[in-house]
Order: C-alpha cells, then structure tokens, then sequence
C-alpha cells in the first residue's frame, strides 16, 4: 500500500534536493582528480583508491542502514547525515595531506549512504514509482552539475577544494530544509501482511545482490573514469572532456526521469532488460567510435540506457520481499552496490596501471554483460514470491 499523506508531499521535495547533493558529490572526485592529484602529488591510476575509500564509507552505512531505520525515525537520520556530510565536505576542503584526504571521503561516503538508504526506503514504501523515478532523475541531475561545477571553478581561478566548499555550503541549506519540513518524517515498521518474522537468504536475495553489486561497477566504472579516458587517451580538451562527462549524467538523469511519466505502464522487469542489453551497445559504441562527435553520442546513449536500472530494482524490493524487509533489504542492496563501486573501479585502475587507459572500455563491457546476466536470474528466481507480495501491497 502506498501511502500518500501530508507529510510525505512535505518530505518529498527535501528530498529531492538531498538527492541533487549526492549526484553532485558522487562526480566531482573524478572530474577534480587531475587537480586533486597533481595538488596532493599523486599518480593519475590512484583515482581508483579514492573510489575504494568513497565505496568503503557508503558500503559501511548501507550495511548498517536497516537498523538504523529500525531506531530512529527518517527525519533524524537525514537530519544527522547532513549535518555530518557538511564536516566531511569541510575537511576535504581543507586536507593537507593524501591520508587525510582519503579519511575525510570515507567520511563523507558514509553520510551519503545513510542519506540514501533512508531516502529510497521512505519513498519506495510512502510513495511508488514515479516519484521513485523522479528522486533518481534529481540525483541525475546533480551529477550533470557536479562537472560543471568543477569545470566553472577552474574556469573562475579557484581550486577542486572551492568546489567541496560549495557542496559543503549545500549540505547545510539542505540540514535547515529537513529541520523545517521533515525532521518527523517516517515509515511503517510493522512486517508485512504474511508475516514474515525474519530476512532468509534466498536466490531472490542473492541474484539481487549481484545485480547491484554489477550495476555499480558499470555506473561508476563509465562515470567515474570517462574524463581520464576521454582527456588523456582520446585527445579531448579539458572543456570537451567535461561537457562529455555532463552529457552522460544528462542521458542518465533524462532517462530516471521518463520512469515518472511512465510510472506502471510498462513492467519494470521487461525495462530492466531492455536497459541493459542497450548499455552494453552503448559502451561497444562508445569503443568503436572513430571521431570525438560518435563517441559523446554513445556516450549519451550508453548513460540513458542504463540510468532505469538502479531505481527499478529499487521500486521491485518491496514486491520481492514485503514492506516489512524493505529497509533491510534496501540498505544490503545498497551496500551490494558500494562494494562493486569501491571495488571494480579500483580493479579498472589496477588495469590502467598495467596496460594504460585503454583497458577501461573492455572491462566495463565485460561488466555490463555480467549485469545483464544477473537482471535475467533476478527476474527469474523472482516471479512467484513477487506476484505473492504485489498482493500484499495492494491491501
């Protein structure tokens, strides 16, 4: 059942500027990283330990995101997150040193993702799939701002830490919003209709991890390591490099968006294939391209088609396994997803290290075909007891 009162319409639009935070501070590591490590003497392959220290942080926030749900109402975590975020963001600004740098993203991960699994949770219970579609195309939106935000600063004579500064700056308008609209936002916490006393592991469960886990590496391995391929394997400037990288997020953000005009029209799971068999066309594209023109066009098309995924499978949580686990189920979800941000992106940096930048487009393909594999096993394993908990929802 989704339920729509008075306090989530107030809470939604909080939300949605949270989301715009996190879009933001999820793409500006990669686009600042030139600066960052030419600024902290450190060699261009590194990126992929800054993912590591930045999926570590979200890993560990999601993993511990249920129980948290369970003690505290939504309105005190993401009030708690962003007072926290804009510290993390404070001492990034101001690190004067590799190691402290590395703390204070870890730091600033962990809030993100305490953000994040209570902000999906509460929508995917109070709300459905066309505002779930519009909190993801929010949070599009912000990485499209992110590169451009880097690009302005550089532009304007600052340095990437201005660029923290301004996020910081964000953070906290958006901790004054939470105090003032929804600082007693909630979910139910009852179990579902059936009952169902605890969380088992099951193929579901198992094939949904991995769908996550893969998903991140494609998302994160195209976005976080485009602007190094593009600027210095593909000869782009720096200016084109970071109109590429916003066009991409762009295509991802314009595609979340569509899910809410779409809504239920079309089921989710013949959307979720449709997405990632296009991904994969797209970065094969985006391989073969000949000139600078074809390969930000497959760019763009490899983001639209795989932004739907992350907040389909999202909307489907609560059918594959009742409101009741939701929170649970969400927040493991989301670490599934860190631990391959952290991960793959690290292990596409250990490539770069062997065989240069043009080992990265081969192994995110190699990822994309892996994802594709694990949606169908999800999709599978998951018919009959999705059927069951639509029934549930519908009460």
């Amino acid at each position: 059942m989704r339920v729509v009162g008075r306090r989530s319409e107030r809470t939604f639009p909080v939300l949605l500027i949270g989301m715009v935070l996190l879009g933001i501070g999820l793409t500006i590591p990669g686009v600042a990283w030139p600066e960052i490590a030419g600024d902290l003497n450190r060699p261009i392959a590194q990126l992929g330990l800054v993912s590591l220290a930045y999926g570590s942080g979200y890993t560990v926030a999601t993993l511990v995101g249920g129980a948290v749900a369970r003690r505290w109402s939504i309105g005190t975590i993401l009030a708690g997150a962003a007072a926290m975020s804009a510290t993390s963001l404070a001492l990034i600004a101001l690190s004067p040193s590799w190691a402290v740098f590395l703390i204070a993203m870890f730091g600033y991960a962990f809030t993100g993702g305490t953000n994040d699994v209570a902000s999906n949770t509460f929508v995917s219970i109070r709300r459905g799939t066309r505002s779930m579609g519009v909190l993801h195309g929010t949070f599009g939106v912000g990485t499209i701002l992110g590169p451009l935000l880097v690009a302005a600063t550089l532009a304007l004579g600052g340095s990437w830490r201005t660029a923290f500064v301004a996020v910081g700056i964000g953070q906290l308008l958006y901790l004054t919003a939470i105090l003032v609209y929804s600082r007693h936002a909630s979910v139910p916490r009852q179990d579902s209709p059936r009952g169902v006393d605890g969380l088992r592991i099951t193929k579901p469960l198992i094939w949904s991890l991995a769908v996550f886990f893969m998903y991140s590496g494609v998302g994160t391995g195209a976005g976080v390591w485009a602007f190094s391929y593009l600027t210095e394997y593909r000869s782009f400037g720096v200016a084109a490099g970071s109109f590429a990288v916003a066009a991409y997020w762009a295509g991802f953000t314009a595609s979340r968006f569509s899910l809410g005009l779409i809504g239920d029209s079309i089921d989710p799971n013949r959307i979720l294939r449709w997405s990632t068999v296009a991904t994969t066309i797209g970065l094969v594209a985006l391989w073969w391209s000949p000139t600078q023109p074809i390969a930000v066009v497959a760019l763009i098309f490899t983001g639209f088609a795989h932004g739907p995924v992350f907040p389909l499978e999202i909307v489907l949580t609560p059918r594959r396994f009742g409101t009741g686990h939701t929170a649970n189920v969400i927040g493991f979800e989301m670490a599934s997803a860190n631990v391959g941000s952290a991960l793959l992106p690290a292990a596409i940096g250990l490539f770069v290290a062997q065989w240069g930048l043009g080992a990265v487009l081969p192994t995110v393909i190699a990822i994309t075909i892996g994802l594709t594999f694990c949606v169908e096993m999800l999709r599978r394993s998951s018919l009959h007891v999705e059927r069951l908990n639509r029934e549930d929802l519908a009460l």
